[in-house]
């Protein structure tokens, strides 16, 4: 095999491995309709709840999950002011509270602020990046000039950065905030209101990969912790693991703040259950042209023998 025709094969192993498509190119190579239904319902209730409405997605890992809202983010954004992030890019999984989540999705808000330079008060960078003492000195001195440039830019990486890699950060994060949720809800909501002022959209903060989190953490979170995770005043969408949908309480606490059915994003299947065992059965005619277009993308007709 030439060397040419080897590399071809090897691209085309790498563009078969199942990454989300959140990435422009990678959307514009790869992404085939799959799902759309489930986004459309999810992208109306939006629409149509209150301005602080909660939402609730799930399904099965690698079904598109990530893929599908990154979709819907771009498709709500006319009309809102959006947040998406990937929870596990700024916290170890072993690690997520109901704290960190809400820490993480103030530092979101106040970075894309930072990004379409809203005034910010000074008072909320200094709460938000100035309560850890190793951090402190450096904090004060650069988070309270009044500048949304390069030196704010530098400390929101930088907390960002932490927030991941050290569990002492996390830790002295918790006990700062802990007992102070509603001043840390307070930002967030202070945060949005401002964006919201300067954008003239209501904001809508999507949090991907929430649902890779093992069960005891989603029960800690979403049960025991669920009026504080819900109590900011803007439109967030949580994923959840797809067996939480079968666990009465996690689903009993949804249910009392007012998320009646999750969304769930169904898995395709080649043949119906009846016939999964029937050597003769042929494949659902649906699915089977969906993975065909997944393969072209992927696959050049010329690489198949």
């Amino acid at each position: 095999m030439d060397q040419a025709l080897l590399e071809r094969y090897q691209q085309a192993y790498k563009d078969l491995d199942l990454f989300p498509l959140v990435e422009p190119e990678d959307i514009e190579r790869f992404r085939v309709d799959y799902g759309l239904p489930v986004m459309v319902r999810l992208k109306r209730e939006i629409e149509a709840s209150q301005k602080d409405g909660k939402f609730i997605f799930a399904g099965h890992r690698g079904c598109g999950k990530s893929t599908l809202l990154k979709r819907l983010a771009i498709e709500v954004q006319p009309n809102h002011s959006v947040v998406f992030f990937s929870i596990a890019d700024l916290i170890e999984m072993s690690g997520i509270t109901h704290v960190n989540i809400l820490y993480a999705i103030a530092l979101k808000l106040l970075s894309q602020a930072t990004k379409q330079r809203i005034p910010v008060a000074e008072d909320i960078k200094q709460d938000l990046l100035g309560w850890n003492t190793t951090e402190r000195t450096q904090t004060s001195s650069q988070a309270t000039t009044g500048e949304l440039g390069l030196g704010l830019d530098n400390i929101l990486n930088l907390f960002t950065a932490k927030l991941q890699q050290e569990k002492s950060f996390r830790d002295e994060l918790e006990k700062t905030f802990e007992k102070r949720i509603s001043d840390l809800v307070g930002k967030c909501d202070r945060l949005a209101a401002a964006i919201q002022t300067a954008t003239k959209k209501p904001v809508l903060v999507i949090i991907d990969d929430l649902d890779k989190l093992d069960l005891p953490l989603v029960e800690d979170i979403y049960r025991n912790n669920i009026k504080s995770l819900f109590s900011p005043r803007f439109r967030v969408v949580f994923t959840i693991p797809v067996s939480a949908v079968q666990e009465p309480q996690v689903m009993g606490a949804l249910n009392s703040e007012g998320v009646v059915r999750p969304h769930l994003f169904p898995v395709a299947k080649f043949f119906p259950k009846a016939d999964c065992h029937n050597p003769e059965a042929e494949p659902v005619a649906k699915t089977f042209d969906v993975f065909l277009k997944v393969l072209s993308k992927r696959l050049p007709d010329e690489l198949v023998l």
